[in-house]
């Protein structure tokens, strides 16, 4: 009885506090947004410049500040390539605009003749209407007002990457005095190694398989002769980072434009069903046997996670659902009041290190490691 009276309040406390968190999350956007963003650069600022000092030879005698230099060369070029490809393929589709229009009122008048419509005066009426009111000015305004603002976040973003590269080290130190003990310092440089470790895996496997769904996809467009294959290409590339709904929207947008470009049913069905191929081959084959267990998310919560940290931060959040859960998971894992969080969230129920590592290398973990543990829990 005393466990029930001790759990309610518990509970009670608990949900107060993550409506709290939610409710900051969602009113500071404007800030954390930036920050958070400027701290996912920042890593893999660090990352890229530490597998520039360890790839090939050539590269292991490359001077640290030479290393740095180049990773940040790569970021910044990646990033403004990316700017540069939107913005120009956005005016291109402005100028095709008429172009698809006609297609597509040629393609509903088809239709219309198909499920005799046609003697309906207030089909092509409603049409009419709906193309008169794309305004091509307010189109060409809104994506100049679009690019600016993404500059202006990004000159943001990049003043947050860069003070937080020279706050690194003393951010680590900071973070290691909070532990009461030695252990417990250990027990935080741990977790943060892991932290690192496992985002690292995660957007390198991530990469590597959008990769290949984006050259796929951008073999079939080619195939189909659907306009701005490559851009297309990139932006499923981009699309495949967001868990489940990020490939259908990457397959949904080449495809509509397919139906508007060509008029006809024929290369759409082709472009969907080439497209969908590629994603269900990735998705459901090469994705898992590469990803493994590297994440230990339960699926439910991934999609859950990816609905709330897209209501609180759109698409940024829907982005980085998957990096800000894992580190939820393994930051919960460490406090013995929100162990069972971690354990919910995770997708066997095993959250401690050495059992992940047992899980795959047959490595058991110690009493002496077990209780090094205990302090930092009290």
């Amino acid at each position: 009885m005393s466990v029930a009276t001790d759990t309610l309040p518990r509970l009670a406390a608990g949900a107060v506090l993550a409506i709290a968190v939610g409710y900051v999350l969602h009113i500071a956007a404007s800030i954390l947004i930036p920050l958070v963003l400027g701290a996912f650069i920042a890593y893999i600022f660090i990352t890229l410049t530490d597998w520039l000092r360890a790839a090939p030879v050539v590269w292991r005698f490359l001077p640290g500040w030479l290393a740095h230099v180049a990773a940040l060369a790569v970021i910044v070029g990646l990033i403004w390539g990316l700017v540069l490809l939107v913005t120009s393929n956005l005016a291109r589709v402005e100028e095709q605009l008429p172009v698809y229009r006609d297609n597509l009122q040629a393609l509903t008048g088809r239709m219309a003749a198909w499920l005799n419509l046609e003697d309906v005066p207030t089909l092509q009426e409603v049409f009419d209407r709906a193309v008169a009111a794309i305004d091509l000015s307010r189109v060409l305004g809104g994506t100049v007002t679009v690019v600016a603002a993404l500059i202006g976040n990004l000159l943001v973003v990049f003043i947050y990457t860069a003070f937080l590269l020279m706050e690194r080290s003393a951010l680590m130190t900071k973070l290691e005095l909070l532990a009461d003990t030695p252990a417990g310092a250990k027990r935080i440089a741990a977790a943060l190694g892991e932290i690192s470790e496992r985002i690292g895996r995660y957007l390198t496997l991530k990469a590597f398989v959008s990769t290949i769904v984006g050259l796929a996809s951008w073999a079939v467009m080619r195939v189909v002769g659907i306009d701005y294959a490559e851009f297309w290409a990139v932006l499923i590339f981009v699309f495949n980072f967001i868990p489940y709904v990020g490939s259908f929207v990457a397959v949904l947008l080449p495809v509509a434009i397919s139906l508007v470009q060509f008029g006809t049913l024929g290369p759409f069905l082709v472009a969907l069903l080439g497209l969908t191929a590629a994603q269900v081959a990735v998705g459901n084959f090469l994705e898992p046997n590469l990803m493994g267990r590297s994440l230990n998310l339960s699926p439910v919560v991934i999609l859950l996670s990816l609905a709330a940290w897209s209501a609180l931060w759109g698409t940024v959040g829907a982005f980085l659902c998957v990096p800000i859960t894992v580190i939820m998971m393994i930051i919960f894992a460490e406090f013995e009041v929100t162990r069972p969080l971690a354990i919910l969230i995770s997708q066997d129920g095993r959250i401690d290190r050495d059992d992940n590592r047992r899980g795959d290398h047959g490595v058991t973990e110690t009493a002496a490691a077990t209780a090094s543990r205990e302090p930092a829990d009290r």
